[in-house]
């Protein structure tokens, strides 16, 4: 019983989970990013300027950016895994190129903000383009457009937690309503006519996959009453961060 005893304690060290511990990311996400309101829309604010000083957080970009990411079994854990890797180096980037007023700063004509290089795997360089449009996007799930963060007023807000594969419908579901119901940032009713953020505009083809983008919003959304619809909220690129 003892050498067993000793025998496993020594193999506990080269275990690893099948996704990363989430509670560090908890907690930045609580002590940095916290409800506000900018340019008359509500949303969560980042504070970015106290990130820079955040070695928690950066121990988190470490971990993530260190996360063998063969270890992810389940569509669930591999979603989770990267729509929090893709929040976590967006601000990081952020962070890098401080300070802007919009992450649209960030970059030149040639190499936007979307095409620097965040994450590096064994095989290639990742983008936050390759991760969302290659990775995420891959898995059928359009939900996923309301947990990505691109650091705006008008992205869906930044979660305070972590995805979890385990709550990860549950969190999805949860993000559209609550971006559904912000006034001037994901719908607004004038009459019969409904205006929703270009979000349905600009990735139509994902919500369309089993239908129209109206009737998908009708579907999550039966009790709401409208005769026309249109994706044509302005998009404010404003930096979603605290102003000092």
């Amino acid at each position: 019983m003892i050498f067993r005893l000793l025998f496993l304690l020594l193999l506990a060290p080269v275990c690893q989970a099948d996704s990363p511990e989430w509670k560090a990311y908890n907690e930045i996400l609580i002590e940095y990013v916290s409800p506000g309101e900018k340019n008359g829309i509500s949303l969560n604010l980042v504070d970015y300027t106290a990130l820079q000083d955040s070695s928690d957080f950066m121990d988190l970009v470490a971990q993530i950016r260190g996360f063998d990411v063969s270890h992810l079994e389940t569509r669930e854990e591999h979603l989770a895994f990267y729509i929090n890797a893709y929040n976590i180096l967006t601000i990081q980037l952020i962070i890098d190129h401080w300070p802007v007023n919009s992450i649209r700063d960030v970059g030149n004509l040639f190499r936007g903000p979307w095409d620097q290089t965040v994450l590096t795997t064994h095989s290639k360089d990742l983008t936050l383009d390759n991760i969302e449009h290659d990775i995420i996007r891959s898995y059928g799930e359009p939900l996923i457009h309301f947990a990505v963060n691109c650091a705006s007023v008008s992205c869906p807000d930044l979660r305070r937690e972590a995805y979890q594969a385990d709550r990860l419908n549950e969190q999805l579901t949860d993000q559209f309503q609550t971006m559904f119901q912000q006034q001037r940032k994901g719908a607004v009713q004038k009459g019969s006519t409904l205006s929703v953020t270009k979000l349905f505009k600009w990735y139509a083809s994902d919500f369309e996959a089993n239908g129209s983008v109206e009737s998908y919003i009708r579907a999550h959304f039966p009790n709401l009453e409208f005769s026309n619809m249109k994706a044509d909220l302005d998009y404010d690129w404003s930096l979603n961060g605290v102003t000092p």
